[in-house]
């Protein structure tokens, strides 16, 4: 029987790649996204802004006649900037998204999960806390981990977390006009850290790990029977995941010496 699968801002690269795997092994699409029409008359697309919940009540009455084997969240912005910059809304601006998005997604779709059907959530490496001057974005990955996994013991609903590494999408491009204003704000304090961040991101978008590569890993997890709770996908996201093992104090000290030496390149 093939299989039902709902993408959650199926617009993203990451998810595009995904869809044309999913999409060779006989899967149902159903895709959701602020720009519908993007996508071949095979897949079936729905308007989702995933920081409106009516767009969700309005959505999951479509939904009363299918069972889902697996929703797949692509869903996710990253703000940037230093902890003593930040706004309250500069976080709620973050969390509205990343976390209150999968929370709406939980609350209105996950009761069409089928049978074993699985709630899979794109998080990222940023999860495991190591990147400053990304706070928002990092606390955002790493409650929306924390939620997924209780979700799961309280539901027995299988839930899966996959933490790639930088991917080479316009995701990064999207990031620096997203935070623009911040970015590009006078700061005699962190000034030099601001244009390691814009040149960072500039390189990711280029000669990060291949979009194609990290969509068919993900492809294969959703078509996984049972597969585990966390996968990291790419070199980068494995070596963040070492740094849980470790104190926290040589973890500071080593994200601070490498911040230190890149940054003295630049000047």
């Amino acid at each position: 029987m093939d299989k039902n699968i709902l993408i959650i801002a199926s617009n993203s690269e990451l998810a595009s790649e995904t869809i044309k795997e999913l999409k060779n092994k006989n899967c149902n699409i159903y895709a959701t996204s602020r720009r519908t029409g993007l996508i071949d008359e095979k897949v079936h697309e729905f308007y989702l802004d995933v920081t409106q919940e009516m767009d969700f009540i309005h959505l999951k009455e479509k939904f009363h006649n299918v069972k889902f084997d697996a929703i797949v969240n692509f869903a996710g912005i990253a703000v940037a900037g230093a902890v003593e910059d930040l706004s309250e809304l500069d976080l709620k601006k973050q969390l509205e998204v990343n976390l209150f998005g999968l929370l709406r997604i939980i609350k209105y779709f996950c009761p069409y999960l089928a049978d074993n059907g699985k709630l899979i959530n794109i998080s990222s490496m940023a999860g495991y806390g190591i990147f400053p001057f990304l706070s928002p974005y990092c606390i955002s990955k790493a409650a929306c981990d924390i939620l997924l996994n209780l979700y799961s013991i309280e539901s027995n609903i299988k839930t899966v977390s996959i933490r790639p590494g930088a991917v080479a999408t316009k995701f990064w491009d999207a990031s620096l006009e997203l935070n623009k204003n911040l970015l590009e704000t006078p700061s005699e304090k962190f000034e030099l850290e601001k244009k390691f961040l814009v040149e960072n991101a500039e390189k990711n978008s280029l000669k990060a790990l291949n979009p194609i590569y990290a969509g068919k890993k993900i492809a294969e997890i959703v078509q996984l029977k049972n597969p585990k709770s966390v996968y990291n996908i790419g070199l980068d996201s494995k070596i963040a995941k070492l740094t849980r093992f470790l104190p926290q104090d040589l973890v500071n000290f080593m994200i601070k010496s490498i911040l230190k030496m890149r940054i003295s390149r630049k000047k």
